[in-house]
């Protein structure tokens, strides 16, 4: 009843319906719609309400409708479960049994996963905060090809509805001006024996409406709304990245998505510092490799980097992330 409600408001958006209206089209008393009215209100929805002319719906509420998602969507991703608040889309589908192709969508988090322990901060209806179960036939020296697939996957979705230009800092992170717009959380089960990837589960957050960022992100993360005036439905977005994601995912050993992926990067032939081991060292960024991985030329020696447990910047940048 609730997602009906919702659903009849978002098609008036911006304008007043009564509740009689409402009452007559769900076929239950108008005491039930207010009760759910307040209800969707103390979750959160901005909801007008007035004795004369009904509920309205304003214009800044941004709400993910699942049916919509799942109309759209590659057959290949099975079932979508969406949360209002969840501590974690990771952990959730971490901590119970899913298979490949099923999809977590969360409204907020309260404890929104970063790599390196890191938290994403994930306030009500502002970004995409996303988990989905893949089961690759990749070893563990592959991982990062499909954290690499999905950066790419993220930057066209979002190139494909706004007038932005991100980058890809390696390995998981998506910028816009020197601010982090978006995060990706890959984490893998691996059997010891082969070193083959079991499931993986692949987190995306991507900061979409305009809202302030906590003092400790104001100079470090931003939103896609903060670089443009453009205003887009989170699910739009949502239903590109995953499609996008499968087609190239689909034709990974080809590496079709590799040209794309050195060309959004944000470090490649740039001098950077690496943080390691609790230890940082200068570098530059000679090439990306096939595997995604990087080849840095420190003190005239070349060195791979494969490692997702570093983290880097540009070494005129003053941001530590």
């Amino acid at each position: 009843m609730e997602n009906q409600i919702l659903k009849i408001l978002t098609n008036h958006q911006g304008h007043y319906i009564s509740g009689q209206d409402i009452s007559e089209k769900l076929h239950v008393s108008r005491m039930t719609i207010s009760t759910y009215i307040k209800g969707l209100k103390e979750k959160g929805y901005q909801i007008e309400t007035s004795t004369k002319k009904g509920y309205c719906l304003t214009q800044n509420n941004d709400i993910i409708f699942i049916d919509d998602i799942k109309k759209q969507l590659h057959p290949f991703y099975q079932n979508i479960e969406y949360f209002d608040e969840i501590e974690s889309t990771n952990q959730h589908m971490k901590s119970h049994a899913y298979q490949q192709g099923d999809i977590i969508i969360a409204d907020s988090q309260t404890n929104g996963k970063g790599r390196n322990g890191r938290s994403f901060y994930s306030p009500k209806q502002k970004g995409i905060y996303l988990s989905f179960m893949l089961k690759p036939t990749l070893s563990i020296y592959d991982s990062l090809k499909i954290t690499a697939c999905c950066a790419v996957a993220a930057i066209k979705a979002i190139q494909k509805n706004y007038p932005l230009s991100p980058q890809i800092k390696w390995v998981n992170d998506i910028m816009i001006n020197d601010f982090k717009v978006a995060g990706i959380l890959c984490e893998a089960t691996i059997d010891m024996n082969t070193a083959q990837i079991e499931t993986m589960i692949v987190g995306i957050g991507i900061n979409v409406h305009h809202n302030p960022m906590p003092a400790d992100l104001q100079h470090i993360a931003g939103c896609l709304e903060d670089f443009c005036d453009k205003q887009v439905q989170r699910q739009k977005i949502i239903i590109d990245f995953l499609n996008i994601f499968y087609d190239d995912y689909t034709k990974l050993s080809y590496l079709s998505f590799l040209d794309d992926y050195r060309r959004y990067s944000y470090v490649l032939h740039q001098d950077i510092t690496v943080y390691e081991n609790n230890t940082s060292y200068p570098a530059y960024v000679s090439s990306i490799n096939d595997d995604a991985s990087l080849t840095l030329l420190v003190d005239g020696k070349q060195k791979i980097l494969k490692s997702g447990e570093v983290s880097i910047r540009k070494t005129n940048h003053q941001q530590h992330t």
